[in-house]
């Protein structure tokens, strides 16, 4: 993973840059690259002002100075023109390709005003690129070759290899009078274009989006991992989308650090399989992580336990196995074994039984009542496995003894439209938001009268999403049911994309999911189909388990049947944000 500086990026940043700095950050070849970010230069160093969107450093070989140019471009009469996402477009003084050769020139102009002519950071080779994330290549003209242009299409590989090729650098390479960099000029170089960052600790190497986003926490998470710290047993409650999951990971994390044992825990298998890849470097101390039953299941069949496991797995039923003889079983093997942690962490409480959890908390933990213990729950419309009435703080609190209790309710993950709309379809009430938070687009209502309409929704909004340029990889449709009982059971393609359940889905393929499996997770871009039938509340739970998903853009196709009751939601929210009581 590349050295970025700095090593987050600013929210104001156009999405079409952050997902530049994405792509760089990641290069399969960048290992011990370092990457500024928007460097700008005075014009004392080479004319006017001017500003380099990446300048990447790579030991042994050079510099590579890159522009990106989002959204969409055009060129009419010799006069390049950007349209951005919103309509606004922009005329450019130069092509980009001219402004990646002069960004690239007042560099070398400025390390060599700074170091010297013939020193060795004066004579590092400098090539360019220029980066065109959401289209296509434009029509190659004299200005540049095909290779000196990264567009929309190369993103779906690793984009390292195109900037480590950069024509105009490779050029550079056999000349005498130049020569690739070490590592200390590299260094010297950084320095001096960014003087004091190279004291400052390098981020995370971990290939793991969420030590990013932790890095940018609220004030209110500061505070809830302190308590974390200051208290041996802890339950953090939320609505979804406030962290509660990147916190337990970074409890967990921190723990390790400290060279203790740590286990991180969940209800859902899909979460348990993040959270398995996520604490991948953690250590030194140890750390196990995964889905409970998972967990359990391992070691029950490599105790004593494994023929009674086989047995009563076959003679009784599924609730009843699973509901108690399973974790009545996984507490036993646990206690046979030797395996025990410091520092447990257990995500999705609420859906676990909270006498279980006390079980296998007294079974885990090195000495009784030595382990520190996090518990992270929503108490609020997310227990959709035991029964909101199942487990409770007061159960919990039988069960594994007393603990402190700390609340999150500012909402970090979904746009401000989406978390608005979550809370009035769900009828969840009002959410907590942040000023930074963006206003992304608006939710999209669909209803439909029959399968065909839905089908035919489902199709229109698939395609609209791919021109947007967004991949299969950043889509989910989820639904009440699963893909076989749903209005996709008879479907293969939608929207030109293959469509296969979660647990099946390639990079290309469009992943269907049950609200239910899929909660703790999250994707850029949510579809909700089958959103209808049963109890309110267990509609509203579907509904605000499955809105909160989104990120970005949130779609629900709904039967007509259901629109009088969401239409009269949302006339009274509208009506309450103006002071006026629905009748």
């Amino acid at each position: 993973m590349a050295r970025m500086i700095p090593n987050v990026v600013d929210p104001s940043v156009v999405a079409s840059e952050r997902r530049v700095f994405d792509a760089i950050r990641d290069a399969g070849a960048g290992r011990d690259w370092i990457v500024l970010h928007s460097l700008g230069l005075s014009s004392e160093w080479g004319g006017e002002f001017g500003e380099i969107d990446f300048v990447v450093i790579m030991p042994g070989r050079g510099i590579v100075c890159v522009e990106v140019k989002g959204g969409g471009v055009s060129v009419h009469d010799g006069v390049w023109t950007t349209r951005d996402r919103h309509g606004r477009t922009e005329r450019l003084k130069r092509s980009p390709y001219r402004q990646a050769q002069d960004g690239m020139w007042k560099l070398l102009s400025a390390i060599t005003k700074r170091f010297g002519v013939g020193s060795q950071e004066a004579r590092c080779p400098i090539g360019w690129l220029a980066v065109f994330p959401d289209v296509q290549c434009p029509p190659i003209t004299t200005e540049a070759a095909r290779d000196e242009i990264v567009d929309r299409d190369d993103f779906d590989g690793d984009i390292g290899p195109r900037i480590h090729s950069a024509p105009s650098l490779a050029r550079l390479l056999g000349r005498p009078d130049l020569v690739p960099p070490h590592q200390g000029v590299c260094d010297r170089i950084v320095g001096f274009l960014r003087p004091g960052f190279e004291r400052v600790a390098a981020p995370s190497s971990q290939d793991w989006d969420a030590e990013q986003r932790i890095k940018a926490l609220t004030e209110e998470q500061y505070e809830a991992l302190d308590s974390l710290a200051d208290n041996a047993a802890c339950l953090l409650t939320g609505p979804a989308g406030t962290g509660k999951t990147l916190l337990g990971l970074e409890s967990a994390r921190r723990a390790a650090a400290r060279g203790e044992d740590a286990l991180v825990l969940c209800f859902n298998s899909h979460l348990g399989r993040f959270l398995s890849e996520a604490v991948q470097g953690f250590g030194p101390g140890r750390v196990v992580a995964g889905n409970v039953h998972a967990v359990l299941r391992e070691r029950i069949l490599a105790s004593s336990l494994a023929s009674e496991f086989a047995r009563t797995e076959r003679e009784l039923a599924r609730e009843q196995f699973y509901g108690g003889t399973f974790y009545d079983l996984g507490a036993l093997a646990v206690e046979e074994g030797s395996e025990r942690f410091d520092h447990i962490v257990i995500d999705e409480v609420q859906d676990i039984p909270a006498a279980r959890v006390g079980d296998l908390v007294k079974s885990w933990e090195r000495t009784r009542g030595g382990a520190r213990l996090v518990m992270l729950g929503d108490f609020t419309r997310q227990a959709l496995f035991t029964g909101a009435s199942d487990t409770s703080t007061s159960l919990l609190a039988q069960a594994v003894g007393p603990f402190a209790t700390f609340g999150l309710r500012l909402n970090c993950r979904n746009t401000r439209r989406i978390a608005l709309q979550t809370a009035t379809l769900s009828g969840l009430g009002d959410q907590r938001l942040s000023e930074k938070q963006p206003e992304g687009d608006q939710v999209s209502l669909q209803f439909y009268d029959s399968d065909k309409a839905a089908l035919d929704h489902l199709d229109r909004i698939v395609r609209a999403v791919r021109e947007t340029g967004q991949k299969a990889r950043d889509v989910i449709l989820l639904g009440p049911r699963r893909r076989e009982n749903s209005l996709l059971a008879d479907v293969s393609k939608v929207g030109g994309w293959p469509l296969r359940d979660l647990g099946g889905a390639g990079p290309g393929d469009l992943a269907y999911s049950t609200i239910h499996a899929f909660k703790g997770l999250e994707r850029p871009v949510v579809i909700l189909i089958d959103v209808e039938g049963g109890s309110p509340e267990e509609c509203d739970a579907l509904l605000y388990v499955g809105m909160t998903r989104a990120r970005l853009r949130l779609f629900i196709v709904a039967p007509a049947a259901v629109r009088p009751a969401m239409e009269q939601r949302m006339a009274a929210a509208a009506l309450a944000a103006i002071g006026v009581k629905h009748p």
